[in-house]
């Protein structure tokens, strides 16, 4: 085990059925995993937002574009770093800052706050837009700069905050009109009792050795966005990943208790208690304290 390198993030590595992280979870949390997946299929609904054709708008772009807006319905002014590291590898950088200025940024942004806090106030086409621009430069930071050269943000007529925002389809701005519906109806009153710290984008101390960036976290619940048009399964990627981060967090700098689901076209929000769930899907009583230190002590193997 102490040979395996880590060379991708938690979600590549949980794709490899023969890597040592994904091993890790497959050895100690199948045992219950049928049962929890039959219980989870309990609780879907219809489709309430059916998916576009590829090319009237790009699904990987919708989905992060709609963490983007995630961000702005909990925060007036999150941090664009993950954006900005994209925006650098382009020469963006001042169509960044001129964007945010527009979204009403008198600061850096925020990445910690203590919560629940109120949302953008910015006219919503304009966030639509802006959320699709900085999905377009996310994608470069996780994609690579050479997606920058073939993809929308290679056409832009100009590297400026204007041309970022008129790169949205209409048919983008339509899908993140709907996904805002059903967050706010179905997702964010689920948060707003949650008080304590709140964390968007969360990166933990095992992301120095596995990159791994959450979407959201709210007074100790961790929560996935998922887009996908697909009827939700509990896929074990999905479920392995939000624990997989629960276990990054092997200092408890987020104090998590708590994580969740939420499949954004179904409009349906699965939550567990962290040490319910593992004992659940171990078998057996089992803490998120003893895994998520067995956790740590894989990642540091694997970095030695």
């Amino acid at each position: 085990m102490a040979t395996y390198m880590i060379q991708r993030p938690l979600t590549y590595e949980l794709a490899l059925k023969d890597s040592a992280i994904r091993q890790f979870f497959d050895d100690r949390l199948t045992p219950g995993l049928k049962d929890a997946q039959a219980a989870y299929r309990v609780g879907i609904g219809p489709l309430l937002i059916p998916g576009v054709p590829r090319e009237a708008a790009n699904a990987g772009t919708i989905g992060t574009a709609a963490d983007w807006l995630l961000r702005f319905l909990v925060h007036p002014n999150p941090s664009l770093d993950l954006a900005a590291h994209g925006a650098s590898l382009r020469g963006m950088l001042r169509a960044l800052q001129d964007l945010a200025f527009m979204l009403g940024f008198r600061d850096s942004g925020t990445e910690t706050f203590t919560g629940p806090a109120r949302g953008s106030g910015a006219e919503l086409d304009l966030l639509y837009r802006a959320c699709w621009g900085l999905a377009l430069l996310t994608e470069v930071y996780r994609r690579g700069p050479g997606i920058a050269t073939i993809g929308p943000l290679g056409r832009l007529p100009y590297p400026s905050a204007r041309s970022l925002l008129e790169a949205a389809p209409a048919a983008g701005l339509e899908q993140l009109a709907a996904l805002r519906g059903v967050m706010e109806s179905e997702l964010l009153p689920a948060l707003v009792s949650r008080q304590g710290l709140w964390a968007i984008g969360p990166v933990f101390a095992g992301s120095e050795i596995m990159k791994g960036d959450a979407d959201l976290i709210a007074g100790g619940l961790l929560t996935e966005l998922k887009t996908s048009i697909k009827k939700p399964s509990l896929a074990v990627t999905d479920l392995w990943q939000v624990l997989g981060y629960a276990f990054m967090d092997y200092t408890d700098e987020f104090g998590i208790t708590d994580v969740a689901l939420f499949s954004a076209r179904y409009g349906y929000l699965a939550q567990w208690n962290l040490d319910v769930l593992l004992s659940s899907l171990a078998g057996r009583p089992v803490t998120a304290a003893e895994l998520r230190a067995e956790f740590r002590a894989l990642l540091e193997a694997c970095r030695r």
